[in-house]
């Protein structure tokens, strides 16, 4: 036995519990186990929670400090397209490594991150993030989406095919800022017919009612019998639309089995600028949650263009999602809780069945004494383990009395 920890919280509404850990896996939950092992450490009723699990990044964008003086999401590309072009591969290379050190720091034990590859030269970042998934393999499981415009032009297509043979592990884009959404839905799973890869879509991210190319995307999920397999994020539109057309695209989600991720910060950051009274801007969490969808809770943009706020702290986003969506009650908070967790785990094809025996020893121990403090108030991370090998240790001195 490598690790038992001893006296966890891993429910408010249950006894304490030791965790067993041996070669990387759960191998024992229960109370006072009799086993011994090599290390062990008393939590003292401390909250033990599943590795957490950012379904949604842009690595490559991170802790670039240029100006969006509109706030907008256009200006946000425009100048991120213009910048981008004098980065080098260092320059990607210390950002997203900056990056996934505060993730890990902060309890994340895997993530998903957008990569652009609209333009050849987009593929300096995309081979840096590569290498740099490698090289932190035993810390955290990195997924990478080439972000494109498939089917709209040569240089395009090109780049993301480049991206995807080199070993980008998903299909992505932004179909709602091309002249033809519909068109880069269908080019998209094209791709992944030919290269037998899921697809991660940024979609409506507008609050425009009338957006509505989840509902194709939905179409199209079940007409090339993609189902699971496919996931969209921002979703914005809902939010704007009438509750009737909002339920029936809704309705079409579920069945194509389409996971949702809401992006509660950036978008609070980006929508409904010019709107008043000012829109929250997030999707329609919800509801979704309510048909059975798999919804998750994820970064986005960390301090860039697109959004200054951020650091990578999952709890936070869990916390603030849980009060745009007034997800108040127990079972609610919960549910906020799983969407950082478990439920990215299913998206990206990782075990989800969170504290059980035989699940990835993939924990975080919190300074706090109920699970529920992960999302009504948020902190400090003790410890992260990933596949059973402590990999981050926080330490907190006291000065004096208290």
């Amino acid at each position: 036995m490598d690790w038992i920890l001893r006296n966890a919280r891993i429910r408010d509404d249950a006894d304490l519990v030791d965790i067993a850990i041996t070669n990387g896996v759960i191998a024992a939950v229960g109370s006072t186990l009799p086993q011994r092992a090599d290390q062990e450490w008393d939590l003292a009723g401390r909250a033990v929670i599943p590795g957490l699990i950012d379904a949604h990044t842009h690595l490559d964008k991170s802790y670039l400090a240029a100006a969006n003086q509109s706030g907008t999401l256009m200006e946000a590309i425009e100048v991120w397209r213009r910048v981008k072009q004098n980065r080098s591969a260092a320059e990607f290379e210390w950002s997203a490594r900056r990056a996934l050190k505060s993730a890990i720091a902060h309890g994340v034990t895997a993530m998903r991150s957008h990569i652009d590859t609209e333009h050849r030269g987009d593929l300096v970042a995309v081979e840096a993030l590569l290498t740099l998934r490698e090289e932190m393999k035993d810390r955290i499981d990195l997924q990478l989406v080439a972000l494109g415009f498939p089917g709209n032009g040569a240089e395009a297509d090109e780049t993301i095919e480049s991206a995807l043979r080199l070993g980008v592990d998903l299909i992505g884009g932004a179909p709602a800022i091309t002249p033809d959404p519909t068109a880069t839905v269908d080019a998209a799973f094209a791709l992944a017919e030919r290269f037998g890869k899921p697809i991660d879509l940024h979609i409506d991210e507008t609050e425009d009612a009338q957006m509505r190319t989840l509902s194709t995307l939905a179409d199209r999920t079940l007409a090339h019998g993609m189902e699971g397999q496919v996931t969209a994020g921002h979703c914005c539109s809902l939010a704007f639309m009438d509750d009737a057309s909002a339920v029936a695209v809704i309705d079409q989600v579920a069945r194509a089995q389409i996971h949702v991720i809401t992006l509660p910060l950036c978008n609070l950051v980006l929508m409904g600028r010019n709107m008043r009274p000012t829109p929250r801007g997030v999707t329609r969490v919800g509801e979704l949650l309510a048909r059975g969808v798999n919804v998750c809770a994820a970064s986005d943009n960390v301090q860039d263009p697109f959004n200054p706020f951020g650091s990578y702290d999952l709890l936070q986003t869990a916390s603030l999602n849980a009060a745009l969506n007034h997800m108040t009650g127990e079972s609610q908070l919960y549910d906020s809780l799983s969407m950082v967790t478990t439920r990215p785990a299913r998206l990206l094809g990782l075990p989800d069945d969170g504290i059980r025996v035989g699940a990835p020893a993939d924990l975080v121990i919190l300074d706090a004494e109920r699970v529920l403090d992960a999302v009504t108030a948020p902190p400090i991370r003790l410890a992260t383990f990933k596949r059973g090998r402590r990999i981050v240790r926080t330490e907190i001195s006291v000065i004096g009395d208290w």
